[in-house]
């Protein structure tokens, strides 16, 4: 009854999760009493006992953590997190101290005993070296927990630092470098979304003549396109092509999450491919279902080496899908392909890949898609509230540039649209307009203009002799259209096909032909990477971006202390010496980390596939451009989020690559890394990053 008043008067108690007292029940809790000398002494002894129980819980895990019995695997490597992030490590219960000084310093440092080396490192390394979970008083997620070496108290020094770092960083404590991850600054007060990127030097002030690609470039579609793309092409695989009806209520429809741009479909197998830039398949999709690297390993096998194809094979195999219009195609194949694999059903893999392929080509060569598109434009297109393209192409022509418009639909689709979005004298705008191009075969063939009847849309017959303002063309060539225009031509009668610049979205229809056979200077239309960088922006990619790249650092620092080991008596270090097993098991436990991390960056982009710009070769150990991203370097010389981004510069700018970005690593090796000034800061032993090796400061 005491208890019972005690809890009915709002004791410290409050139910079974706040010391364990019953919830309250009974006439105590109907009724209030005044606090007796007798209540307050049971209150008294029930608070006295419940700290008496606490305590001796507490005692009782650090006697277990106090070592009665040498701790095995994980945990035996797991210390707690520093109270301070710039206060020394905590010793770690159980260790023997070890007084060998780090570069330059004599602080005592803690390892494991020599004869519990072998077993503590190969169990935390079967068990990942990961923190157990953990509840914190703020709910926050478990800071990470390096492994330690058992012996090598240089290498436990560096990863005391890591992890200290590591804590900062999760912990938002490094806000100024968190607040800038990957280069990106605003240029003239353009935000990153905005900005032109530049693989080579590009002068707009030199360019007579620039073109525009329609789709996707001069306008934007809303997602709800795509779905209605995979709405036209499953009925027609149902209509035409007699597969189930069940698949017209039974498959999800169009999953924008679940592909990227740049994948790959292999013909003979379903596969849905990621390809790095030496077109090894990184990562595959069988359905909706992963392949394992091993499956994938042995799938591509041959004399060049496993997961490499040749190159006949490989361009017989692989279909890429460089355009947002192809990620239907992966959807609605890696959709079929898992509709069929969960019933069981026997199906011919390159036959379902033709049909889907064919299916959804016919939404664009019957004309439905743009039938659907043209009859309710405000549900399809991405608005332009505020004229920026009729800007853009107004300030072109003020400033006595050619423009042309070469697309591969129709007119009146393209009439269409353009009406729309910058108005009804749209074609005062563009000296030249040639629809129905059918690129890439416009750069690669030698075909006649014919001329569109504006008013029916007929094509008319009469020979083409002269390309002439305001009239529309169908079909071509490159070749015909530089020769009847006479753009870009030195007095010496040669044409410099780098005065010409051209803009599209699809890498391989709009762009690689015109740059490698004309020397057309190139731009992509990219809607992506304003897609990423806003990615980029968030605090979870962020935090693992900068713990990756940490990770990585420790990787190799730890390396370099194994080799300080080997020094001979006088002072040559022998870098052939092999690794100990207590080294590489330490190596593939930080490995493990950095992977885990890089697979959490990358979900954050795309769950599946990552960026579109970037991938693995080695199961997640590295990451490299994608072949994506490599042919985006290769075949084009800018690149941005949208068109219209170019209105936000002069029409006589300059636009310069960033050196940092092409790879060749000996020439900045005098640049200094703000991750690892941040591992060795207020730290006597910070000088000895200027006699760092050049791998390590990269």
């Amino acid at each position: 009854a005491s208890a019972c008043s005690f809890v009915a008067h709002g004791g410290a108690a409050r139910g079974p999760a706040m010391g364990g007292v019953a919830p309250r029940h009974g006439p105590c809790h109907r009724r209030r009493y005044a606090p007796s000398g007798l209540v307050v002494l049971a209150s008294a002894l029930l608070i006295a006992c419940l700290l008496l129980a606490t305590k001796s819980s507490s005692s009782a895990s650090v006697g277990a953590v106090g070592g009665v019995a040498p701790r095995r695997g994980t945990e035996a490597l797991l210390r707690a997190a520093p109270t301070s992030s710039t206060g020394p490590a905590r010793p770690r219960l159980g260790r023997p101290p070890c007084t060998k000084g780090g570069r330059g310093a004599t602080t005592q440092r803690w390892c494991a005993p020599p004869e519990d080396a072998e077993v503590a490192v190969d169990n935390a390394s079967r068990d990942g070296f990961r923190s157990p979970p953990r509840e914190s008083a703020n709910k926050q997620a478990p800071l990470l927990m390096l492994p330690r070496h058992p012996s090598n108290c240089k290498v436990n020094e560096v990863l005391e630092r890591t992890e200290t770092l590591v804590h900062r960083i999760q912990r938002g404590q490094v806000s100024e470098l968190l607040k800038n991850p990957s280069g990106q600054s605003r240029e003239g007060g353009i935000d990153p979304e905005d900005r032109v990127y530049a693989n080579s030097y590009v002068d707009l002030g030199a360019a007579e003549v620039v073109g525009f690609d329609y789709d996707y470039t001069l306008v934007s579609y809303k997602p709800v396109l795509l779905e209605r793309i995979y709405e036209m092409a499953r009925r027609h695989l149902v209509d035409n092509n007699r597969y189930p009806t069940e698949l017209l209520t039974e498959l999800q429809g169009y999953d924008p999450t679940f592909a990227i741009r740049g994948v790959a479909v292999d013909v003979e197998s379903a596969w849905i491919c990621a390809l790095t830039n030496r077109y090894r398949v990184s990562v595959a999709f069988y359905g909706r279902e992963r392949v394992s690297p091993e499956v994938v390993s042995d799938m591509y096998k041959s004399e060049f080496g496993a997961g490499i194809l040749p190159p006949e094979e490989r361009r017989r195999r692989m279909r890429p899908l460089n355009d947002l219009f192809s990620t239907v195609e992966a959807c609605l194949l890696a959709d079929l392909v898992q509709w069929f694999k969960d019933r069981d059903i026997a199906f011919d893999a390159r036959s379902v890949v033709e049909d889907v392929l064919s299916a959804v080509g016919h939404a664009h060569t019957s004309g439905d898609m743009h039938r659907a598109v043209a009859e309710d434009l405000d549900h399809f297109l991405e608005p332009d509230e505020e004229r920026r393209l009729r800007h853009l192409l107004e300030s072109l022509k003020a400033s006595g540039r050619k423009t042309m418009l070469v697309s591969n639909s129709a007119f009146w689709y393209v009439d269409a649209g353009m009406k729309h979005k910058v108005g009804e004298d749209w074609r005062t705008l563009f000296d030249v307009v040639v629809v129905s191009a059918g690129k890439p075969a416009f750069y690669t063939q030698n075909r006649p203009f014919r001329e569109v009847s504006k008013n029916t849309g007929r094509i008319k017959f009469k020979p083409i002799t002269e390309l002439k303002p305001y009239n529309v063309y169908c079909q071509g060539s490159i070749g015909e259209l530089m020769s009847l225009t006479g753009w870009a031509k030195e007095a010496d009668g040669h044409v410099d096909g780098s005065k010409v610049i051209y803009l599209g979205d699809s890498l391989f229809a709009d762009l690689v032909e015109a740059r490698r056979l004309y020397g057309w200077t190139t731009g992509a239309i990219i809607s992506e990477v304003a897609d990423e960088i806003g990615v980029q922006r968030r605090r979870e990619w962020k935090e693992a971006w900068h713990v990756l790249q940490a990770l990585v650092h420790c990787i190799q620092m730890c390396q370099e202390e194994f080799h300080a080991e080997q020094q001979s008596e006088n002072g040559v270090v022998n870098r052939q010496v092999p690794h100990t097993k207590a080294n590489r098991a330490l190596l593939d436990s930080l490995e493990a980390l950095a992977l885990e991390m890089r697979s959490k960056k990358d979900a954050v982009m795309n769950q599946n596939f990552g960026s579109i710009f970037r991938t693995s070769k080695d199961d997640g150990r590295t990451d490299k451009p994608s072949l994506f991203g490599r042919s985006l370097q290769r075949y084009v010389d800018f690149y941005t989020s949208r068109v219209e981004n170019l209105r936000l510069y002069s029409t006589d700018h300059r636009f310069y690559p960033c050196h940092t970005r092409i790879g060749v690593l000996h020439e900045f090796t005098h640049m200094r890394d703000p991750i690892l000034e941040l591992m060795y800061e207020d730290s006597d032993d910070s000088c000895w990053l200027d006699d760092m090796p050049s791998d390590l400061m990269m």
